[in-house]
């Protein structure tokens, strides 16, 4: 028999209150959040997020991202200032820090397929630049 626990934490991050929503089932941890707006959020409206709109929170599994930075060399002043970086403004809970290795994760992909579409583009660019080359060396 599997036990699922599920826990609802309401926090000011200024100027918006979030909702996080934790989940354990067996031995996997996933955890969501819904920006609940600027003013203080009502019973009604936390009754209500439960059980009319809990199909739209989206929950992310806390797994370790594959990131191409750990590929590539990182200046040592860089590595310093991360390092102090991250003793200074360290994130608190559990479900604080998947949020933001999820969102460190979408940062990297997104930067990925940015530049592959550049790269892509630039080819485009080049493919057309030689077709006018050959069109205009024919005389046409």
């Amino acid at each position: 028999m599997s036990i699922v626990q599920s826990s609802l934490t309401i926090v000011f991050e200024p100027p918006f209150y979030k909702a996080i929503f934790e989940r354990r089932f067996d031995s996997i941890y996933e955890v969501g959040q819904i920006n609940l707006g600027p003013s203080e959020p009502k019973l009604a409206l936390i009754y209500d997020l439960i059980l009319h709109h809990w199909n739209k929170v989206i929950f992310f599994q806390q797994t370790v991202c594959a990131s191409s930075v750990s590929e590539r060399k990182i200046n040592p002043k860089r590595l310093q200032r991360l390092a102090r970086k991250s003793i200074q403004y360290g994130v608190g809970t559990k479900a604080q820090q998947t949020l933001q290795k999820q969102l460190e994760c979408q940062k990297v992909t997104r930067q990925h397929n940015r530049r592959t579409k550049k790269i892509l583009n630039q080819e485009k660019r080049y493919k057309l630049r030689q077709a006018k080359k050959i069109q205009k060396h024919k005389g046409h």
